[in-house]
């Protein structure tokens, strides 16, 4: 028997698509004439669907691809097997939708909302011209060369799905299905994989600065070859996975003197100018939960240090390099921190409390000035509450539920900052760069 094709489908234009979302939004208001919108097995490429509220909308094998879908709330929807190739979808609202068998390759999901949302493999079978059952496609789902950062897939069922070399930095992956997936030489950073189910997955390779493995099901799970130097982890869980070749941080036991000694002849180091004694070295350093209340580490190299849940109170922490540092729930309150170098630290839930990290004055040079710069900083649920943020640069940082009360933001830098939910009471933001900024309430 001689097999049929399958229809093409149907091309509709921006007129269609802008009166059919507008139906759906009519129909989701209960309101008369209003209808769910439909694009099942339509070619929508190239349109604009961009801030439409389309929950439970129905685009089973619809072509989208290139489409701008940013801000769409699509949450719910039916997107089996739909076609969403280099597709703008940066916060759009996928969470519950079904996903299945969909193409997601090239696609910018930046900061998109993909709880719950099912992503497995999934195949869709269509009469063709003379009435046989054909399969539409091969019914893999494909998202290579996917942008996943800061997306939130919390519950998400994912499987094989996700590919090598991903960008998935900042990425949520709570309680998640990760089973047998291959996220090998990828960029986690900043991840979360708390209760994250990673059974027989393949993330060899991969950078997990300031990412949170703690609680996450590492059965079997590769890690060959992967930096955890700033990563927070559980070492009895480590046993479940293979772990060759595992760049770990170091342990202060490994020191021929005491982390005392060190700072003391860093002291030493400050006060000659650097004509005596040695600057401080503590980069990759496992130094969880220490108590150094008052430390001079002022200049001294911190650099992927695991630093959380340590007591800083009122240190000297000015020029003192930080950068990838992990630092969860780490005290830093009434700490001189001008100048210092916090990019791509994780400082969730840290206190940053009257901490000063404005400018710092360069010695023997009149006028110059280096400011603080944090860029791509992780401060979420961070207290920063009465804080000297003055030329501090915060690009692209997250401020999620941050305590910013009373905090001084003058001539700060807040490029494309995230303040959802954050406390601004009392906080003038008028004087800052705010632009591309989102969750400020003015």
């Amino acid at each position: 028997m001689k097999t049929g094709t399958v229809k093409k489908p149907e091309r509709v234009n921006q007129v269609w698509l802008d009166e059919a979302a507008a139906l759906h939004e009519l129909y989701l208001q209960g309101r008369p004439g209003g209808h769910r919108m439909f694009l099942n097995f339509k070619d929508a490429r190239h349109l604009d669907l961009s801030g439409r509220n389309l929950p439970g909308v129905e685009m089973v094998a619809a072509e989208l691809a290139h489409s701008n879908l940013a801000g769409a709330i699509l949450a719910r929807g039916n997107l089996f097997g739909a076609n969403f190739e280099s597709a703008d979808m940066r916060e759009c609202d996928l969470s519950r939708a079904d996903l299945r068998g969909s193409n997601l390759s090239g696609a910018n999901l930046e900061s998109a909302d993909l709880r719950e949302a099912d992503i497995r493999n999934g195949f869709i079978m269509v009469r063709d011209d003379e009435g046989n059952l054909t399969p539409m496609k091969d019914g893999a789902t494909e998202i290579s060369g996917v942008n996943l950062s800061g997306a939130d897939l919390s519950g998400a069922r994912l499987g094989r799905v996700l590919g090598p070399r991903t960008n998935l930095t900042n990425a949520i992956f709570r309680n998640a299905k990760l089973v047998a997936a291959n996220l090998s030489d990828s960029d986690v950073r900043g991840a979360i994989f708390t209760g994250a189910d990673l059974t027989d997955a393949d993330l060899s390779g991969c950078i997990f600065q300031g990412a949170m493995l703690g609680g996450a099901i590492l059965n079997n799970t590769n890690l060959d070859g992967a930096d955890l130097t700033a990563a927070h982890f559980f070492p009895a869980e480590m046993k479940y996975a293979h772990t060759q070749n595992t760049r770990m941080p170091k342990n202060p036991a490994a020191f021929d003197r005491t982390l005392q000694e060190i700072i003391a002849d860093h002291g030493v180091w400050i006060e000659s100018l650097g004509r005596k004694g040695n600057q401080a070295d503590f980069s990759n350093l496992d130094m969880q939960g220490l108590e150094f209340t008052g430390v001079n580490l002022q200049a001294a190299i911190l650099t992927m240090a695991n630093l959380s849940q340590a007591k800083f109170q009122a240190g000297r922490f000015a020029m003192t390099n930080m950068t990838g540092a992990l630092c969860l729930d780490t005290d830093f309150s009434d700490s001189d921190m001008r100048g210092a170098r916090m990019d791509r630290a994780n400082l969730m839930d840290a206190s940053l409390r009257c901490a000063n990290l404005g400018p710092m004055e360069l010695i023997g040079v009149v006028g110059q000035q280096v400011g603080a710069s944090l860029k791509d900083v992780n401060l979420t649920g961070a207290d920063l509450s009465g804080a000297d943020l003055d030329t501090a640069d915060f690009t692209r940082a997250k401020l999620c539920n941050a305590n910013l009360r009373g905090a001084r933001l003058d001539t700060a830098c807040f490029l494309d900052a995230d303040f959802s939910g954050a406390d601004l009471r009392g906080t003038d933001v008028e004087k800052a760069d705010t632009r591309g900024a989102i969750g400020i309430r003015k």
